[in-house]
């Protein structure tokens, strides 16, 4: 605890070493309270709020107040404060660092706002994928009978209006693939893959929409290969070039600019427009499901008449940059464009010199005996590598199914099991999990998953059981090997 005494002209009186230990300050630094509102509260509106605060609280005896500091190497910590004023005039201030407690209750806010929000996008992808299913049947129908009729249709009135249904039916055949994808809660399937190759492969796909403008596209050289559903991330580029397209439509000299490059362990993908952009107001709701601007929701003639909007395509596209730990932002002025940037975490395909240096410093494991059951040979793979080499040398059994691994788990005596959720077959992870503690109550197992179900289910499971840690999917490969060593501390 801090500890600091200020006298009648808030001249600063004394500091323990506790003050220096929270915030970095010594009596060096500070002469007068101004000294300390200017160094801790750096940001003039905060820092009336602060001093209305204290100047409200000197009225009473006793006040409790926290505040945001900046300490003097520039973290801001969330520190509270009591202050007792005394009778002859002095005060007396103890600070506490709760940096740790506010941390905890903006993730449990957070994780909250998660849960209901994965309700609520479960009943609607529910809904939703029962209605596409049954809508795609009827589409099956109208599309192959107007088909027939526009092959031997003589009539060149008749011939439109089927054109006119046709072309309404791949419309809805669009519509319910956005809806299918958006009711999938399914997680992603990884593999290594080079974005470059997939984000060309989608201008190419979309080459006669394209058509009249200028596409500029941007490489970095040396861009890593990315772990991921490229499924998952051709969907979402997809979509995202496709807003694009639908941007510029009426723009007089319509253009794209698609950049990929990476900066220390993110890979980093930049759609830009120089189209109609999107209305401030309506900024924060392009994630919601079946919102659109386009068609009968054009007020303002941004977009050419037959353009229409699924209203899912963004929700999918943050969706899928969620599912493999990235994140996207979007940036857009009207009538200037909008420019789209996600980041992706990169996985090394095994660890760096670096790493492997910063393993060496921390209490490192070796020679220990692990099952991996892991269904992803791309994951399996690394995993594999690095518990196998340098500094760890651990020996490794690798499945990728769930009744393989309690047949094994039965036959030989493991140090520690890392295991995945989803496994094919009708055995999962927790299947694996349970039938592991029947035998054995105490060996450290590391859930390795990015399954949003099993992610809300663990934290409950963690509080009975001890013995347990997870990890989501993607992870990086010295935080899984920190995990695993963390277990096997524990263990000890």
């Amino acid at each position: 605890m801090g500890i600091t005494l200020w006298g009648k002209t808030d001249n600063f009186l004394f500091s323990n070493n506790g003050f220096s230990e929270i915030t970095g300050y010594s009596e060096n630094d500070i002469k007068t309270l101004d000294d300390w509102f200017s160094l801790a509260y750096p940001d003039r509106e905060y820092r009336k709020k602060v001093l209305k605060d204290w100047k409200e609280s000197s009225n009473t005896k006793e006040a409790i107040r926290q505040f945001k500091v900046e300490c003097k190497s520039g973290e801001m910590k969330d520190i509270e404060f009591r202050v007792a004023f005394l009778k002859d005039g002095r005060s007396l201030v103890t600070m506490s660092d709760t940096t740790w407690r506010v941390k905890a209750e903006e993730e449990k806010i957070n994780a909250q706002k998660l849960v209901e929000e994965h309700k609520k996008l479960s009943l609607v992808g529910q809904i939703a994928g029962k209605m596409a299913h049954d809508f795609n049947n009827i589409l099956g129908i109208i599309m192959g009978n107007s088909e027939l009729a526009l092959s031997d249709c003589p009539d060149d009135q008749t011939k439109k209006r089927l054109e006119l249904i046709y072309n309404q039916t791949i419309r809805g055949k669009n519509l319910t693939k956005n809806l299918v994808a958006f009711a999938k809660d399914q997680e992603p399937k990884q593999e290594f893959f080079s974005i470059d190759e997939k984000i060309d492969l989608v201008l190419n796909l979309l080459k006669k929409d394209l058509e009249g403008i200028n596409v500029m596209r941007r490489y970095t050289h040396g861009t890593p290969e990315l772990l991921a559903d490229s499924g998952m991330i051709e969907h979402a580029m997809v979509n995202l070039v496709q807003n694009s397209i639908h941007a510029v439509s009426l723009t007089e000299r319509p253009e794209i600019m698609v950049h990929t490059y990476h900066q220390g362990e993110l890979v980093f993908i930049e759609i830009e427009d120089n189209g109609c952009g999107i209305p401030p107001d309506f900024l924060g709701e392009i994630y919601e499901p079946s919102f659109t601007l386009k068609g009968s929701k054009d007020k303002t003639g941004n977009y050419k008449p037959d353009i229409k909007g699924t209203g899912y395509g963004m929700s999918n596209v943050k969706k899928y940059i969620e599912q493999h730990n990235g994140k996207i932002s979007v940036d857009s002025i009207v009538d200037s464009g909008t420019k789209i940037r996600i980041s992706l975490p990169v996985v090394q395909k095994e660890l760096t010199s670096e790493e492997k240096i910063e393993i060496q410093k921390e209490t490192v494991h070796f020679e220990k005996y692990i099952l991996l059951v892991e269904d992803e040979q791309a994951i399996a793979d690394v995993q594999y590598r690095i518990l196998t080499q340098d500094p760890c040398n651990h020996k490794v059994d690798t499945v990728k199914n769930g009744q393989v691994a309690m047949d094994l788990f039965d036959r030989n005596k493991y140090d520690l099991v890392s295991l995945d959720y989803i496994l094919p077959g009708n055995i999962n992870g927790m299947d694996v999990y349970h039938h592991i503690r029947k035998t054995n109550k105490t060996i450290q197992i590391l859930f390795v998953s990015g399954n949003i179900e099993f992610l809300e289910s663990i934290k409950e499971l963690k509080q009975r059981d001890t013995s347990i840690d997870h990890l989501a999917k993607p992870c990086k490969n010295i935080d899984y090997l920190n995990c695993i060593n963390k277990l096997f501390s524990r263990g000890v």
